[in-house]
């Protein structure tokens, strides 16, 4: 197994492939990670093929706890810091808020995408849902728009700060 191979064996995909029905052999003794920049690495090196991150994100599933390259042959596992979408933008549609990611795909915060905070080092980190339930981290610029809107939304209960979108709160922070 290599990444020549999984990219081989994921060309032509327009959408994303039907990894949930998918169910090769794990295939260890690579190393792919993702750090908590939202920088992906295979063997220790870091992937700097743009296209082949967005390629690879579209194939990314989470079992349990524990993320993997799933394509139809083979089942790899990804070691994740955080998350492996970064949210990077959001934009305002109708008082709605749509996250954008580094990693060509866009979503509005609703129902299907929820947030909880992760205690990550000494401070906590919320992760969204971004698709199938994969998860999102907010990078740091984005967080501090996202906490004025926020604030001014008032929107506080149980010592936490909530972002309002689609008549939903959903937790961003917590308050100190």
């Amino acid at each position: 197994m290599n990444i020549s191979k999984i990219k081989k064996d994921l060309e032509g995909q327009k959408d994303f492939p039907p990894v949930d029905k998918w169910n090769p052999e794990l295939c260890e003794g690579q190393e792919f990670f993702i750090d908590r920049e939202g920088n992906w690495f295979h063997n220790n090196s870091p992937i700097k093929n743009k296209k082949l991150i967005n390629l690879f994100s579209t194939v990314i599933r989470k079992d349990d706890d524990n993320y993997f390259l799933v394509t139809p042959v083979e089942k790899v596992p990804v070691k994740v810091e955080l998350a492996p979408y970064k949210i990077i933008d959001f934009e305002i549609i109708d008082d709605n808020i749509k996250l954008i990611t580094n990693l060509n795909y866009d979503f509005f915060l609703d129902e299907n995408h929820a947030s909880r905070l992760v205690k990550y080092e000494e401070s906590y980190v919320p992760l969204v849902i971004v698709r199938n339930n994969i998860e999102g981290f907010i990078n740091r610029n984005t967080y501090y728009r996202l906490v004025d809107i926020a604030i001014n939304q008032n929107e506080k209960k149980d010592n936490h700060l909530y972002l309002r979108s689609f008549n939903i709160n959903h937790v961003i922070g917590k308050i100190a």
